[in-house]
């Protein structure tokens, strides 16, 4: 039953409401009715909006007046009619597709009207308030931020982001956000902070402000939006320091530097060239899925932008190794991505475009490419005109192997040149699985797509020993397998296999296992080396004696220093490479000496066995001969691999330290001159030379400025530096540098490169693209460092004429965006100099502003994506003219019909938005998404534990109970006027002395 008080004061309502009384003639009535009948506010209020109107119809005038009154004579609060009005609003109740309660005369809403009759009064500075009232007027406007916030982000989710403008709601929430800025932005605010509740709820508070800032206000392009998310980056949404000045968050100086942010990067043809130069050329770095995720980053879900600037990249990427005369196999290298990886990209991105979007792609793509960058009359210009073309055609062949083009694309665009499509064998895993497995020979033809992984898993080491032998003859091949896998993939077994290694004893011979091991050892070593790899770059944790091996952490161990067996198994070694007989003969390395020394142990005493070797030769008590002769049988195949650690062994030696130059130099001699012609070991010895040659040029070096007279060093010189730059590390040879330096200073390059690209961006017409090094990016990092590079970029980007901009911050987005090691180095320089706050506002503001936007770039770009294909796709099979010019085809399979699979690969009908669907929500970026708010029902806003977002702090105020139940008519009013132990919110407070009125008046 609700109380007799609140029956009369409702019945007061209504007879005022019914006679029309004027709200000044209600001044005396309405305090004799407090003073006999007293309830608190917040039932005054609910009882009042008890009269609102229903079903669209227009409000009573008299509502707001009788509101205005009550408000004046502080019968009533701020908190006690928003918090009356929220659990009576019906307006947010609304669906897509369904009639709110819109006023039907086009009159404001009640809540609007309500907002802006409480703004007013704020505004004009004639609120008081108490400790308790302004508690609750915080809660309470933040409860409705929170509710239309959430209420904003349903209704965009049910109308997928298609939900038209509600001209009623709008308005609606103007004046809710005039109501907060005229409350929260008055500077008496700030002495909320002195309320002991305020440090723990502050982080609600400004996160109800920014969402709705950033879900309702920003959406509908409201006047104030914006203002109430700056709001909270002042006191006393922020943090203060012993002086009362603001604590300014990065985030916060990170906006405001954005402020200035003015242009965005725009998708050129010189960003994606500079992205898939850097990709080609060191280790390859071209994994399916990782270049689609980075792709659709990049263009944000255009594919048909996407598949064009793709195939542009591609030939231009060849147009500039042919312009400036590259190397035969780094045109091989691009031209086997061109014709065997890209079809396979392009037919992944069919299942999501359709083939007929990529086919007309690649005609139109086509009209951009130049067939002749060079002019007719210079040298070299019809080979590369040969070239590019003989690349178009076999890209074009593979489109049409793959389904991704017909023939007729194929003869549109070479213009009526007679073409015929080959019949070409189409490569796949199982078919060469099986024919490597019956006939292992197969393997020296088909060195690109190996079984290594079966053949490890099952520790048949003398078909491995096969595998590597045929595979240390083409090393540099390796590129193009890593185009289609990871070294991981390639390494691991092969590691596994080394780790593993049984050394079995019972075996009748040993010198096979040696060889067996010596050809893996060798083989993964030299892999290893091209591409500058450790065993933790491919998640592999070997035994400390493979790890030192692998790692090419090589260091002698003293005799003293050796335990009983390896110090036995060291004495057999040198007994049976340097003991003589009475006719001066060594006995040689017999199978009781690798009997008791498994291949390893053996590899990693080599460096000891070289130190005593020379220290005998110094003292006299190995004649030089003798130790020459001994060293012959390291050049056998089945210890020749063991070079590679006896001569880095050397090459860390000193040179002036032990006196023994000439001893040194002579075991150079011996080791690195093979006498012997079998094809075999020259192979190996090759393969050993190239892992060993920088080190060991480097040592020769400096002994050559320190010791002039020793010809003999500068002849082995001339022979390593023709070994020397067999690496794909991505860094530049000293000559290489010392020419760059030569034409003007590292960072000037730098600079010339974004102004460059730039330039060639802008132009609209068909023309070779500039020249590119990615190297030129090491050799600033180690010339000038890190802070250097990016300063030179910001430099140039300022400088670039305002029209060009964006294709600069392009350019340089797509330097440190690509996979290579420097520009993951400068990458981790300009995220932490972002988040260097302080070093940003230090520099000139338009510098700051241009590493920020670059920033944020970069981090967009590179947002991890998951691609989920929804169908199989084609296995990635070499295809074209490339497979035989290697010697790679098999000249006895059948003939493949080109449109066997057609059916197997029917394009699906899809938008391209589906491919931004699949790749689904980035990984890795720091953006502020709106999060889903609790569900508060509108019809149960009652004030309980479950909504009350300050709940948790148990802060109540005892109200006075009512026990009479009124017989109004609306049906939320059953709870007016009571109050449990929920409700108490200043419960936790101690309430007990002066908790007088404040001068909260806001002025």
């Amino acid at each position: 039953m609700e109380s007799i008080a609140s029956q009369n004061w409702h019945n007061a309502f209504a007879a005022a409401f019914r006679k029309r009384v004027a709200s000044e003639l209600l001044k005396h009535p309405l305090a004799e009715l407090k003073r006999s009948y007293s309830i608190p506010g917040d039932a005054i209020a609910g009882l009042l909006l008890s009269f609102r109107a229903r079903g669209g119809a227009a409000d009573d005038p008299l509502l707001f007046r009788y509101t205005r009154l009550f408000l004046d004579e502080r019968y009533i609060s701020t908190s006690d009619i928003l918090s009356a009005l929220l659990a009576r609003t019906t307006i947010l109740e609304s669906r897509l597709g369904s009639e709110h309660n819109a006023v039907a005369s086009g009159l404001p809403s009640c809540e609007e009207r309500m907002f802006n009759l409480l703004a007013e009064i704020h505004m004009a500075q004639n609120m008081t308030v108490t400790r308790v009232q302004l508690y609750k007027t915080v809660q309470a406007i933040v409860k409705w931020l929170l509710v239309i916030s959430e209420h904003q982000y349903n209704r965009q989710v049910e109308s997928a982001g298609l939900d038209p403008l509600d001209v009623h709601l709008f308005s609606m929430y103007e004046t809710l956000a005039s109501l907060t800025i005229a409350i929260f932005g008055q500077a008496s605010f700030r002495q909320v902070t002195a309320q002991p509740w305020w440090e723990k709820r502050r982080p609600i508070v400004v996160r109800g402000m920014q969402n709705f800032d950033a879900q309702v206000l920003q959406p509908m392009h409201s006047q104030f939006s914006g203002r109430l998310a700056a709001m909270t980056a002042i006191p006393p949404f922020v943090d203060t320091d012993a002086s009362g000045r603001p604590v300014v968050s990065p985030e916060f100086i990170l906006q405001y530097i954005s402020q200035d942010i003015t242009i965005t990067p725009s998708p050129s043809r010189a960003g994606l060239y500079i992205w898939l130069h850097a990709c080609l050329y060191a280790r390859p770095m071209t994994d399916d899925l990782a270049v689609l995720s980075y792709l659709q980053n990049r263009y944000t879900g255009d594919n048909q932008s996407l598949t064009l600037q793709l195939i542009h990249a591609a030939f231009d990427v060849l147009t500039s190794h042919l312009v400036r005369g590259g190397q035969p196999h780094e045109v091989l290298l691009i031209r086997s991505f061109i014709c065997n990886k890209l079809p396979v990209l392009l037919s992944m991105l069919a299942t999501f475009t359709g083939h007929g979007t990529i086919e007309v792609c690649i005609q139109n793509a086509f009209l951009a490419v130049a067939m002749d960058p060079i002019p007719p009359i210079s040298a070299g210009s019809s080979d590369a005109t040969d070239t590019l073309r003989r690349a178009r055609l076999d890209f074009l062949h593979a489109c049409v192997m793959h389904g991704v083009a017909t023939e007729s694309i194929v003869n549109a665009v070479v213009q009526g040149i007679s073409t015929t499509i080959p019949k070409v064998v189409k490569y796949s895993k199982d078919g060469l699985t099986s024919q490597c497995t019956n006939n292992i020979g197969r393997l020296e033809s088909l060195v690109r797509e190996l079984p290594i992984g079966n053949l490890c898993a099952n520790k048949d080491t003398m078909s491995l020993k096969t595998v590597c032998n045929a595979l240390v003859k083409r090393v540099p091949d390796i590129d193009i397998v890593l185009q289609h896998t990871q070294p991981a993939m390639l390494l691991l077994p092969l590691c596994t296999v080394l780790n593993d290694w049984v050394h079995d004893q019972d075996q009748s011979e040993f010198t096979p296992a040696y060889e067996e091991y010596a050809a893996v050892f060798l083989f993964t070593l030299a892999v290893l080396h091209r591409y500058g790899l450790q065993t933790r770059d491919i998640g592999f944790v070997a035994n400390e004696e493979l790890s030192h091996l692998l790692n090419g952490q090589i260091s002698g161990t003293t005799s003293s220093e050796l335990d009983t067996d390896r110090s036995q198994q060291l004495g057999r070694w040198l007994d049976g490479l340097f003991a003589t007989d009475d006719q001066g003969e060594t006995g040689g390395i017999g199978d009781e000496v690798m009997r008791r020394c498994p291949p390893q142990a053996f590899y990693n005493l080599v460096p000891t066995l070289l130190e005593q070797s020379v220290l005998a030769c110094r003292l006299g008590q190995l004649p030089v001969t003798t130790f020459k002769s001994g060293l012959e049988l390291l050049l056998e195949p089945f210890l020749l691999p063991s070079l590679v650690v006896g001569l880095l062994w050397v090459a860390e030696h000193s040179w002036e330290d032990h006196d023994d130059v000439d001893i040194l130099l002579q075991i150079l001699d011996k080791l690195l001159r093979l006498s012997s012609t079998a094809v075999e070991t020259q192979t190996m010895h090759k393969a050993v030379l190239d892992i060993v040659a920088e080190p060991l040029a480097c040592s020769l070096e400096d002994l050559v400025r320190r010791r002039p007279d020793k010809a003999a060093a500068s002849g082995m010189l001339t022979l390593l530096r023709q070994r020397a730059d067999t690496t794909r590390c991505g860094e530049s040879s000293k000559s290489t540098y010392d020419q760059w330096a030569k034409e003007q200073s590292m960072d000037m390059h730098l600079r010339a490169i974004v102004r460059d690209m730039t330039t060639w961006a802008a132009k609209t017409t068909p023309a070779p693209p500039p020249h590119y090094d990615p190297r030129i990016l090491h050799a600033v990092i180690s010339t000038h460092g890190e802070s250097h590079a990016l300063e030179s970029i910001a430099t140039e980007i300022q400088q670039i004429p305002y029209a060009n901009r964006p294709a600069s911050l392009d350019v340089a987005t797509s330097l440190l965006s690509s996979p290579d090691t420097a520009s993951i180095t400068l990458r981790h320089q300009l995220h932490m100099l972002v988040n260097n706050t302080q070093a940003l506002l230090d520099m000139p503001a338009v510098r700051a502003t241009t590493l920020v936007q670059l920033s944020r770039s970069v981090e967009a770009q590179l947002a991890v994506q998951q691609l989920e294909v929804p169908v199989n796709l084609p296995v990635q099979q070499s295809t074209d003219q490339i497979m035989q010019e290697l010697g790679m085809a098999d000249p006895s399979a059948a003939p493949l019909d080109v449109h066997a699979d057609e059916g197997h690969n029917e394009p699906i009908n899809l938008s391209d938005a589906d491919l931004t669907a699949a790749l689904g929500p980035g990984v890795g970026l720091d953006v502020n998404l709106l999060q889903p708010l609790p569900n508060l029902g509108i019809n149960a806003m009652q004030v309980d534990e479950s909504q009350d977002f300050f709940a948790d702090l148990d802060m109540s105020l005892a109200q006075q109970q009512a026990s009479s139940q009124l017989p109004v008519q609306d049906t939320t009013m059953s709870t007016l006027g009571t109050s449990n132990q929920e409700d108490d919110i200043f419960a936790d407070l101690d309430m007990g002395g002066g908790l007088g009125d404040l001068d909260f008046n806001f002025s």
